[in-house]
């Protein structure tokens, strides 16, 4: 009876171990699928001979896999001269450089696409280029004049000192005024503080937007603008009314829960509860960055939380925005806010302070509020 159980037990054990290694996921899985844990670089824009390639399917740096680099999508391929794709097992590619089949061990499978180097998509196209990672772009061209557009709007990338600047060519953009959409396809220095923008609208037309500085205040990238409802909304704050519009509802300190944040041309559309309960939509107008509006108008923290010592008749005054003899600097910024110009005296046993809020001038000794004047 004993052998009898013990040889029922090694047959299950056998027959277990059997599909373990034949059945399980791990082995029953394509080899060359990007696992989750590789490092995927921003999507790189491609341009072939001086003109941007437009695809679903974006080119990528991909690291901490078996042979890390630049890939691109075979179906990039698709909208070169002289080339043939056959999509049915192997993948299948003929060009004037020959035949060619993309199988496991010269690709990569990302969200069901399949993927080639950089290299190999060279040998089988017979294109040259270069990767630009200076602006996360890949340059391809066909022939001479398109080397030399290529050259020529790399040089122009070159000479933009800012390096995040930089990483807006072949972007997806936003424009606020019209809401149009469209991909960046050169830049230019047009002075120390400017650079010209060529957008491509997704109607075909051709605009040029002026940046100053590092930051552009006509537009934002498409990625910004489609997930700013993600970075704002299902979050608490605490309204700072001295930086909102004065048209704005919320009461000082006020805390809201933003339901929806959408952007709208050159202002976020806030749909908000408020604090008795009631919900609420307000806009927030920005000049150049989006985010500086909610950053500069809304606290994050609970003030009450980070001066708990304060007593109810000092945040009266604070949510009505009203002022006290007595009132330390805190109190007073919370407020009324920073002020338009300030100065300052020590001496040997007391410190003054002006602060001054258009013709009133508030004056503080040892950080405590002592009078105030109207002129």
């Amino acid at each position: 009876m004993k052998k009898l159980l013990k040889a029922k037990v090694l047959i299950i054990f056998l027959f277990t171990s059997f599909f373990s290694i034949f059945l399980s996921p791990e082995s029953n899985a394509t080899s060359n699928v990007v696992p989750g844990n590789a490092y995927l670089s921003e999507e790189k824009a491609i341009f072939l001979d001086g003109e941007i390639l437009i695809t679903r399917e974006k080119a990528y740096s991909i690291d901490k896999i078996k042979n890390p680099g630049t890939y691109v999508p075979v179906k990039l391929l698709s909208k070169l001269k002289n080339i043939s794709i056959d999509y049915s097992k192997p993948i299948t590619v003929k060009s004037n450089k020959g035949t060619y089949k993309i199988n496991e061990s010269n690709s990569v499978l990302l969200d069901g696409t399949t993927y080639i180097k950089l290299d190999y998509f060279y040998k089988i196209s017979g294109l040259s280029g270069k990767e630009f990672y200076e602006s996360h772009t890949i340059f391809l061209w066909s022939n001479k004049e398109g080397k030399a557009k290529s050259e020529k709007l790399m040089s122009q990338i070159k000479r933009v000192s800012d390096d995040y600047l930089k990483t807006y060519m072949g972007k997806k953009v936003y424009i606020y005024e019209g809401e149009k959409v469209g991909r960046v396809i050169e830049m230019a220095v047009i002075s120390k503080q400017t650079t010209s923008f060529k957008i491509l609208l997704n109607n075909g037309v051709v605009v040029e937007e002026l940046v100053s500085g590092s930051t552009p205040d006509t537009f934002c990238t498409y990625f910004y603008y489609e997930n700013v409802n993600g970075f704002y909304s299902g979050k608490y704050y605490w309204a700072n009314k001295n930086l909102l519009p004065s048209s704005n509802p919320l009461l000082n300190i006020e805390k809201v829960y933003f339901k929806s944040v959408k952007m709208k041309g050159n202002k976020l559309i806030v749909t908000a509860k408020r604090s008795n309960g009631a919900n609420v939509t307000f806009k927030l107008p920005f000049y150049d960055d989006p985010s500086t509006v909610i950053q500069q108008g809304f606290y994050t923290v609970n003030p009450k939380s980070v001066f708990p010592k304060w007593d109810s008749a000092t945040w009266n005054r604070i949510v009505q925005q009203k002022i006290a003899i007595g009132m330390n600097q805190e109190q007073v910024l919370l407020s009324w806010g920073a002020p338009d110009d300030h100065s300052s005296y020590t001496g040997s046993y007391l410190t003054m302070d002006q602060w001054i809020y258009g013709d009133t001038y508030l004056h503080f000794y040892n950080g405590i509020l002592d009078s105030w004047s109207d002129y």
